[in-house]
């Protein structure tokens, strides 16, 4: 991706985290969190982090997870 492009999209950020706001603010939940989904989106494509590498993190983090449960 260019730099240009990655600007572009770090612009958008904002406004989606914004309006992610104002939806979840107007009980609009399902909305709010299609746009998270978005947003997680965009700032995985802007870090340059794989489906592969989010979800090895992903694993990780439910190995400690069920590892602090069990203490």
């Amino acid at each position: 991706m260019d730099e240009l492009s990655a600007r572009r999209l770090r612009n958008v950020v904002p406004v989606l985290v914004e309006q992610r706001n104002i939806l979840v603010a107007g009980g609009v939940s399902f909305a709010g969190h299609l746009l998270d989904l978005a947003i997680m989106q965009l700032r995985l494509t802007l870090n340059e982090i794989s489906d592969d590498e989010l979800s090895e993190f992903s694993n990780a983090l439910s190995v400690g997870v069920s590892s602090e449960s069990t203490d």
